[in-house]
């Protein structure tokens, strides 16, 4: 493979006008880089309004690893949802997700207007290194420049911008672009010393801790090389990519040691019939919202029969069989169109996938690749091959339509996220069999005045919906158990509420929630004994339910086991140095123990507690 650099790019761009705008850009590419970046931050400026929506709640308000200044080394060796169901083995370690979490919350707490703003920033930068990425890839500046602006306005990343949940996607992608532009650089060199390609190596690294789909970057690289149409020389590829080799290796031991597993031993008892067809008509889907970005919804149902016998997946497997057929005549636009199909890859197989399937968040990555293959198409190969074409008068056109088109929808869907009642009834409206959205939109209404009926009526539809569902998923059952138990319990109808909440254990016995439940409807009751038996599940679940373990020291407190008490609120107190409640209850416990010593220890130590 040739190692010689590549020429200046605004050489070979068309003639004219397109030539003339590219070299402004060159000479101006700090102003270009500002443009892109108020652009999108005009776009999306409307995401600042919008709050907490949908697992927002979850990983950030009621997620203990977030709340709690002194767990996060407990971050880095637990899984996503750990603090929810720690027993469960789930794909998803991404430890810098929720650690920028725990960073953002010291600084603003619970305010949401810090998460988008941070997140907003990140998408920004996100868009710059995809307009450098494409001035490393393709012949002119201004092809680079049209489609950093196709991909900054593209519809199909509101879900991944304007919704804090996706950090992932956003964290993941920046470096993954950022090593994958360092690697270009490395190969455009006149030489490929060895310590670029572990520079590249080292900035890609993060990705892997943001999103699991990161482990696709050697797969890349070597389509990048595929692409080239040069000979191989394999011991000097091996050699170049052993540092991202060598990275993806070291994230692996990671997650084996911390989680204590690379992948789940068990799956969704799927045939691979179905998963081969499914993965068609995924791909199928995703090019059709990619090209036709409408009706947009955050829990998008996947027909798997209507998407097989549309059009779209054959096209679409044609388009990118021709890519790679047609290497050595288009190699960029094969390239770019490679991109997209490799970077979409993880999201094809359903596996792995949980709800949806499928997800407009999905194609945040792999849509560089197409924004930059119709930004070349139109302003590069289209100019090269007709002359009527040459001065842009006929191809600037349709990208300056579709950037328009995409910018209206961008800014019309952004406040479909402002909140979990808006989020619903967007989502429910092009979405209405969604299991997911129907208990999202039950848990927005439960607590509003006379809407407990039409909410259990949504807990029920959601479970009916999820039994029909490609693959029904356990959490949203046991979800919808827990809210059918607290509309009873409103309601006074305890023995039902006791029988919700047990059915939601029998579901996923390791999660903790249903006990805490449990354990919280007999404590009224006076029935300490009961109560003590469940609060003690949900803290062997949960060793971070610090309102679980209080409850239970109340328990043995009622019961008159003043030790077993005090070791509960000491738990609770060396959890969370702050919850000066514990020690409270811990001082007297220890004085009803007898303990005069151990209580004027602790009485010593809460002075300290602010």
């Amino acid at each position: 493979m040739s190692n010689a650099g590549a020429p200046p790019a605004v050489a070979r761009c068309p003639p004219s006008w397109a030539s003339r705008c590219g070299r402004w850009l060159e000479q101006n590419r700090l102003m270009a880089g500002a443009l892109l970046t108020v652009v999108t931050l005009l776009v999306y400026s409307g995401a600042m309004a919008n709050g907490f929506a949908s697992d927002d709640h979850l990983q950030i308000l009621q997620n203990p690893l977030v709340l709690n200044l002194h767990h996060w080394t407990h971050i880095f060796t637990n899984s996503v949802w750990s603090f929810r169901d720690p027993g469960k083995r789930v794909d998803f370690y991404r430890p810098l997700q929720i650690f920028s979490y725990w960073l953002v919350y010291r600084f603003a707490g619970p305010n949401p207007a810090a998460y988008h703003l941070i997140q907003l920033l990140l998408y920004c930068s996100t868009v710059v290194l995809v307009w450098r990425l494409g001035r490393e890839l393709l012949v002119c500046e201004l092809t680079a420049f049209v489609g950093a602006l196709l991909w900054a306005v593209h519809p199909l990343h509101v879900e991944a911008v304007a919704w804090i949940a996706c950090w992932p996607e956003v964290g993941f992608a920046f470096f993954y672009l950022l090593g994958f532009l360092l690697f270009l650089r490395a190969e455009h060199g006149m030489r490929n010393h060895v310590a670029k390609h572990c520079l590249a190596a080292l900035a890609y690294f993060p990705a892997l801790f943001f999103k699991e789909s990161a482990v696709g970057f050697p797969i890349m690289i070597l389509a990048y090389w595929y692409f080239q149409n040069s000979k191989w020389r394999w011991r000097n590829c091996c050699v170049r990519l052993a540092p991202y080799a060598a990275a993806i290796t070291t994230s692996v031991l990671v997650r084996r040691v911390e989680l204590g597993y690379f992948v789940p031993a068990t799956r969704p008892a799927i045939a691979s019939g179905i998963t081969d067809t499914a993965a068609l008509g995924l791909l199928g889907q995703h090019a059709r919202l990619f090209f036709w970005p409408v009706n947009l919804s955050f829990a998008r149902t996947f027909d798997l029969a209507a998407s097989v016998h549309s059009l779209w997946p054959w096209i679409t497997l044609f388009g990118v069989i021709m890519a790679f057929v047609g290497r050595k005549r288009e190699p960029k636009l094969g390239f770019l169109i490679s991109w997209w199909a490799i970077a979409l890859m993880p999201c094809l197989n359903i596996h792995y996938l949980s709800v949806p399937i499928l997800a407009e968040r999905f194609s945040y990555l792999p849509s560089v690749g197409l924004c930059l293959a119709i930004s070349y198409l139109f302003l590069e190969r289209l100019p090269q091959s007709f002359q009527r074409f040459e001065n842009l008068r006929y191809a600037l056109p349709v990208p300056a339509v579709i950037l328009c088109l995409w910018m209206v929808q961008t800014v019309r869907s952004i406040p479909a996220w402002r909140d979990d009642s808006t989020l619903a009834a967007t989502s429910l409206k092009h979405s209405p069999r969604s299991a997911s959205m129907h208990l999202a939109r039950a848990n927005s209404i439960e607590l509003q005045p006379g809407q407990s009926e039409a909410a259990a009526d949504e807990f029920k539809q959601a479970m009916q919906l999820n039994t029909e569902s490609l693959s029904p998923l356990a959490s949203i059952p046991y979800d919808a158990y827990l809210g059918l138990g607290r509309i009873a319990q409103r309601e006074r109808k305890s023995g039902m509420a006791v029988g919700y909440f047990r059915m939601a254990a029998h579901i996923l016995p390791n999660a903790s929630p249903a006990y805490h439940a449990l354990g919280a409807s007999y404590f009224p009751r006076r029935d300490y004994a009961t109560a003590a038996c469940y609060f003690v599940q949900a803290v062997q679940r949960n060793p971070d339910d610090l309102i679980g373990r209080f409850f239970l020291g109340t328990c043995w407190m009622k019961l008159g086991k003043y030790r077993e008490a005090a070791e509960e609120f000491a738990s609770a107190a060396a959890a969370d140095p702050t919850y000066r409640e514990a020690y409270e209850a811990e001082v007297r416990a220890l004085e009803a123990a007898g303990d005069w010593a151990g209580a004027a220890h602790v009485r010593n130590s809460l002075a300290s507690v602010k």
